[in-house]
């Protein structure tokens, strides 16, 4: 198996416009999330966050390098079901190896009626949670680009192949 990186990605995003990008990357990511060193004072907020400064918060704890593992959020085999495997075991679509991380952990679902892309733990032994909130086992919850999401002990950043291109073109800036 061939481990991506975020670095395998960050030149196409720097050559192609997003459109073209999306293109060669159809499948929504998982990225795994480095942890920030923990800070020894950190104020509370105090007034109400635009919704990219609440992206921001979400994300204050963890960080996108361009060192981190890339999952494509896609089927190992084709079939009929929509949904997405994850889990330690080498059958899931996704494998995570962390001992955290259940055999059958999560799933994650391109579409579901309601709506856009959602995660679903499938009665997982340590949980799953999004942005730190713990989801219910067998409740869909939906994602959002760059929402933290994690299986035990193992997080990762969630983004669609547009939102991706533009954390990307960020990452670029910086």
């Amino acid at each position: 198996m061939i481990t991506t990186i975020v670095q395998d990605y960050i030149d196409a995003a720097a050559a192609l416009g997003q459109e073209a990008f999306c293109q060669q990357l159809p499948a929504p990511v998982l990225i795994t999330a480095l942890p920030l060193l923990e800070r020894s004072f950190q104020a509370a907020p105090t007034h109400m966050l635009a919704e990219e400064d609440q992206l921001s918060a979400r994300n204050s704890r963890a960080r996108l390098d361009h060192r981190s593992t890339v999952f494509e959020l896609r089927p190992a085999a084709p079939r009929r079901a929509p949904q997405i495997s994850i889990g330690r075991a080498e059958e899931n679509d996704v494998v995570i190896q962390d001992e955290t991380v259940s055999t059958r952990h999560a799933l994650f679902l391109p579409g579901p009626a309601g709506g856009g892309p959602a995660i679903q733990d499938i009665e997982s032994t340590n949980g799953t949670r999004v942005n730190d909130a713990t989801i219910i086992p067998m409740r869909v919850v939906k994602l959002r680009d760059g929402d933290l999401v994690s299986f035990g002990d193992a997080t990762f950043f969630y983004y669609s192949p547009a939102g991706l291109w533009t954390a990307l073109r960020k990452l670029l800036r910086d």
